[in-house]
């Protein structure tokens, strides 16, 4: 049984490495995941008795959570970004500035986590949880799936800040893309979270 290398370079049949295409693919289960619950989520809003009202008394603090989150992301961009440049010119800030960007982001990812943890609080406190309604037990179900991909995302950036100054001397491009291939799954995250506030507190 022969292994796949660890390679950085770009396969001539699809385009990226193996990485990148790693997580594309993985992407895609995912994808999968959320549209069979965008699914039932459809199914039941045109199958419910009375219509189903959108959250807007706590727009606002869907609109911070979109923000931290947002701001989250950039941050791990930069972060991959100062990497790339560490890995291009050797020497270029250490790894201290990558470290600074990868705590930043993951201090705005675990923000986001308080702020949604907070809202579900908020919710039950009014009498909102998801036993009281169809759409309440579906907006607790998507959040909530949502919010464990967010946990597990800090999860991976806290992992690549941890990353020992040996292994950028040993192996940077290695780091640069997996740091790459985690920013493709935090634009994910945020479109999710997009079309979750578009579903719940808009229409």
């Amino acid at each position: 049984m022969t292994a796949i290398p660890y390679t950085v370079e770009r396969r001539p049949d699809t385009g990226v490495n193996n990485v990148k295409l790693g997580m594309w693919l993985f992407l895609a289960s995912e994808a999968m995941l959320f549209a069979g619950l965008f699914s039932a989520y459809f199914m039941l809003r045109a199958g419910a008795t009375e219509p189903w009202q959108p959250l807007r008394d706590h727009l606002g603090n869907a609109a911070g959570s979109t923000m931290v989150l947002i701001a989250g992301t950039a941050a791990f961009t930069a972060a991959a970004g100062t990497a790339r440049a560490r890995r291009v010119v050797p020497g270029y800030g250490g790894v201290q500035m990558f470290r600074y960007w990868l705590f930043a982001s993951i201090l705005f990812a675990i923000s986001f986590c308080f702020f949604e943890t907070g809202e579900h609080a908020g919710l039950f406190e009014h009498h909102r949880g998801p036993e009281t309604s169809t759409q309440m037990a579906v907006y607790f179900l998507l959040t909530g799936v949502h919010l464990l991909h967010v946990a597990a995302g800090i999860v991976v950036s806290v992992w690549l800040m941890l990353t020992w100054p040996k292994t950028w001397r040993d192996a940077a491009p290695f780091i640069v893309n997996r740091l790459e291939a985690a920013a493709l799954y935090w634009y994910f995250v945020d479109i999710v979270w997009l079309v979750l506030v578009v579903l719940f507190y808009v229409v």
